[in-house]
């Protein structure tokens, strides 16, 4: 038999009316909004364009647009390439590929699943990915098997890749540029000449590789990259190359459009009718030009002349993977689209650029202050409740940072690559602490104000008693190594994977029991969250199950939620938020959860014992003309009534299922409630 073991002296009472009013429906909010064009392509029929909503596409040469997102799980979109019948989108998750036009997507294999892949390319019949923290891949069977492709490679961001057909050039963040000239399986680091290393974007045209960097401008080598020279011309931020009919196109971030008429020799801005000049991407047609703009926008420019029309106009939701409160401040960080403060509830949204990468993984609050976790920038920190923030990276030598966690007054962070680091000044310095662990990849992380709980991509879930010094593998029972998200709730330690539901364990991570009663088989659970006695979960396929009873029942609260998969949930001012894939934030009223709503009474009631296992005393200190006793599932069943006729009532449980049960006391017109557990 199961035991139960609460680690509070008492839970929350509340006094309530049962209403009969049945699930609600989700309201989705107007935004966070979405942006950033990252990539174009043409296949000769259809445009495709990348942001941080999914993939848009346009099947009359740019003159109407439609998202076409069906089979994507992410829709925090970076790169295309096309390589036979497929066009394939790199994303935060893994590459998928569509041949019928965009219509539908699928996976391009297993192998990068899980993996953010900046960028794609192909070169004679053989595709291949950068990614973040995981190196160069490659796959020559249209993207069913991939290889990891790293023997020279060591750096973390892979960012560009491209080709002369001969030659792949893999641009990096922090390190440079690296070339392989047999097909992927060696790399060298070729960086002489240049004076930055991080690189934005590469093109091989006419005998030559230009080469743009975040802040130097353009380098251009005439040798493969065996050296490289200033381009001569102040051409800033340039994000992508395009080239048509002998003509190259640079599109920059901040000013606009730039063509060469002879090889990159000499620039010209082309802006006539460009209304945003903060472009993220530019390619071509058989006859036009277009480019993708911070804000999501798509403009159009015939390669002949003319001006500038805009495209695509459509306005979009970001892809919304942390959600945090701090104050009246509610927070959302997003996959691919910046960070983001509502003030009234979500109902309007502000770009706090403070943060000035578009990904931030995790958010935790404590007080005034906030920490986000950012891709490839590390920690900012807010002291003002997510108004404003700086960097706040000394010793932190993972620019990833996934997970958080606080525990006896120490910040833990967890990384994509490095493990764990903590902080005991508040973010200001950090140290790894990782001696145990046998993966550094952190999905997750939670305290219980002694102990700190690490879920990881492939080995399960740890567990440190001594603030990280000493970290112990804790999977008895646990029948799943990828672990998503972990929350803690009185005592009770929950763990959602990728394709087994939920376990929970009530000893601190030494045993654990499937707690999926209600969830669908093998679900994919993407997020969790507790308030109060209350634990929510968001899963792959865009539903979220609330438990009412510590995890041993799950019911459905999906009525109105529509996309997938639920990235985040957070509750703030009566209300549970569910931060979407391509969807930005929705709200449900916890009330239509839990289908209590409160009111006032001064009823005291006590039970004894409590826990129990075949019978209660519930006592009481007033008694109303035809009072009752009912006993009630935590889903709201009735399970037991009988009338009161003194202050202290005998209650039979003999019969009832152990877990936590209500307790509701009252007449005709007074109702109030407590809860008991069943051994």
């Amino acid at each position: 038999m199961k035991k139960y073991k609460l680690k509070k002296a008492a839970l929350t009472v509340f006094c309530f009316v049962l209403t009969t009013t049945v699930f609600g429906q989700w309201q989705q909010l107007n935004g966070p909004p979405g942006g950033y064009i990252r990539s174009i392509i043409y296949d000769g029929q259809t445009l495709y364009a990348a942001s941080g909503g999914g993939v848009l596409v346009s099947g009359n040469q740019g003159n109407s647009w439609a998202f076409h997102n069906e089979g994507l799980i992410s829709c925090d979109t970076k790169s295309f390439t096309k390589l036979g019948d497929y066009v394939f989108v790199s994303t935060d998750e893994n590459v998928f590929r569509t041949n019928d036009n965009g219509m539908t997507w699928e996976p391009a294999g297993t192998k990068l699943d899980g993996k953010y892949i900046k960028n794609l390319t192909e070169c004679n019949n053989v595709l291949f990915a950068a990614t973040y923290l995981r190196g160069i891949y490659s796959s020559a069977d249209t993207g069913n098997t991939w290889t990891e492709m790293n023997n020279g490679f060591s750096a973390k961001y892979a960012y560009y890749l491209a080709t002369d057909g001969y030659n792949i050039f893999a641009g990096t963040y922090l390190d440079g540029l690296y070339r392989s000239t047999d097909t992927g399986n060696s790399w060298v680091s070729i960086n002489n000449g240049l004076t930055e290393l991080n690189i934005m974007a590469i093109i091989c045209f006419e005998n030559k590789v230009f080469v743009s960097t975040l802040s130097s401008g353009i380098f251009v080598s005439s040798n493969n990259g065996d050296t490289w020279n200033p381009l001569g011309t102040s051409i800033p931020s340039v994000k992508g190359f395009a080239q048509l009919n002998g003509v190259l196109y640079a599109g920059s971030m901040g000013a606009g459009v730039y063509r060469s008429l002879d090889s990159g020799l000499t620039w010209s801005t082309i802006n006539t009718g460009l209304d945003e000049t903060n472009i993220w991407a530019i390619s071509t047609s058989d006859s036009d030009i277009y480019v993708g703009t911070k804000n999501g926008h798509v403009y159009k420019r015939s390669s002949t002349g003319g001006s500038w029309s805009n495209s695509c106009a459509t306005e979009f939701n970001a892809c919304v993977g942390s959600i945090c409160s701090s104050g009246s401040n509610l927070l959302a960080g997003t996959h691919g689209s910046g960070f983001f403060a509502s003030t009234n509830s979500g109902t309007d949204w502000t770009r706090i650029t403070s943060i000035w990468t578009v990904e931030t993984r995790s958010i935790i609050s404590s007080g005034q202050y906030v920490f986000a976790g950012t891709d490839m920038l590390g920690v900012f920190k807010s002291t003002n409740n997510g108004g404003s923030f700086s960097m706040s990276n000394s010793g932190l030598t993972s620019a990833w940072i996934q997970a958080f966690a606080i525990c006896q007054g120490n910040l833990f962070a967890g990384s994509g690559e490095e493990g764990v680091f903590v902080s005991s000044d508040v973010g200001s310095s950090w140290s790894p602490v990782n001696s145990g662990l046998g993966s550094l990849n952190i999905l997750s992380m939670a305290s219980d104000s002694l102990n700190v709980f690490a879920a990881t991509s492939d080995s399960g879930i740890y567990i440190t008693n001594d603030l990280g010094a000493n970290w112990l593998l804790i999977n008895n029972g646990l029948n799943a190594n990828t672990i998503t998200a972990i929350e803690l709730v009185n005592g009770y330690l929950f763990a959602g994977t990728k394709e087994d539901g939920i376990y929970m364990s009530h000893d601190q991570g030494a045993n654990w029991s499937q707690m999926s009663i209600g969830l669908p088989l093998q679900t994919n659970i993407r997020c969790l969250h507790v308030y109060d006695t209350l634990v929510f979960a968001g899963t792959g396929d865009g539903a979220v199950f609330a438990s009412l009873d510590y995890g041993n029942t799950w019911v459905n609260n999906s009525g109105g939620l529509t996309g997938s998969p639920v990235l985040s949930l957070w509750v703030f001012q009566d209300y549970l938020y569910a931060g979407m894939n391509a969807g930005g934030v929705w709200k449900l009223p916890l009330s239509m959860i839990t289908r209590i709503d409160e009111i006032k009474c001064n009823t005291n009631i006590h039970i004894y014992p409590n826990p129990s296992s075949n019978r209660i005393t519930v006592i009481t200190d007033q008694v109303y003309d035809n009072s009752f006793i009912s006993v009630y599932s935590m889903t709201g069943q009735e399970l037991i009534k009988q009338d009161v006729e003194g202050l202290g009532t005998q209650i039979d449980i003999s019969t009832l299922t152990p877990g936590i049960h209500l307790i509701k006391y009252g007449s005709k017109d007074r109702v109030s409630t407590t809860s008991f557990v069943k051994e």
